[in-house]
């Protein structure tokens, strides 16, 4: 989780946190500090940048309430952009192909290509390995929770979480859009979903 200010190519301040859980006690009071140390006030803000996931359900869900929120507050547009731009944004030079590789719990990660593009996909580490390019480097917390599985056939860069820093400089060459038209990128049904159709006598229709 991390919020950014940035203008004129420049990045004000930046705040982050790799904490799981809190999300909706702490974001108001990181848009608050950043914005502090960077001299501004809401009433400078003219665009919101979020982060629209693949991710975790409930940071996703209070970033994106909270970009709307503050849109529809300020009257400003919102721009998104998924998690796999932000993981390629952070990571280093690679002469091949860069594989943004989000963790997805239940022994499943959401990956994509970020530099040939392509739609993103939803599968094991294992399915995954089978089907990486040649001198593909993987990025994000997939990457780091499988590394054992994905070194044996391709390069990990550890550690690389999505860049909040770039995304708060992607508004003078990126078109915004009103915040009610803003939409979470579920790659598979929430967690909770899937807990309540498992049970016994769950729906699972």
């Amino acid at each position: 989780m991390g919020v950014a200010v940035g203008t004129d190519g420049t990045v004000l301040a930046k705040c982050s946190s790799l904490t799981d859980r809190r999300h909706a006690e702490e974001m108001t009071p990181m848009v608050q500090a950043v914005l502090d140390e960077a001299g501004r006030t809401l009433a400078d803000v003219d665009r919101i940048v979020v982060d629209v996931g693949p991710g975790r359900y409930t940071g996703m869900r209070v970033g994106i309430t909270t970009a709307k929120t503050l849109a529809f507050a300020l009257s400003v547009p919102v721009v998104s952009i998924t998690s796999f731009e932000l993981l390629a944004l952070a990571a280093p030079d690679h002469r091949g192909p860069v594989f943004a590789v989000v963790d997805a719990r239940r022994n499943q990660v959401f990956a994509a290509n970020t530099t040939t593009g392509g739609p993103p996909l939803v599968m094991s580490p294992d399915e995954l390995v089978r089907v990486l390019p040649a001198e593909t480097l993987c990025v994000g917390d997939g990457a780091d929770r499988y590394r054992d599985e994905f070194a044996a056939v391709a390069e990990v860069a550890p550690g690389i979480v999505p860049n909040v820093a770039a995304a708060a400089l992607l508004t003078p060459d990126r078109s915004g859009e009103p915040g009610t038209e803003i939409q979470p990128l579920y790659l598979r049904e929430p967690d909770a979903a899937i807990n309540i159709k498992t049970r016994p006598g769950g729906d699972s229709s």
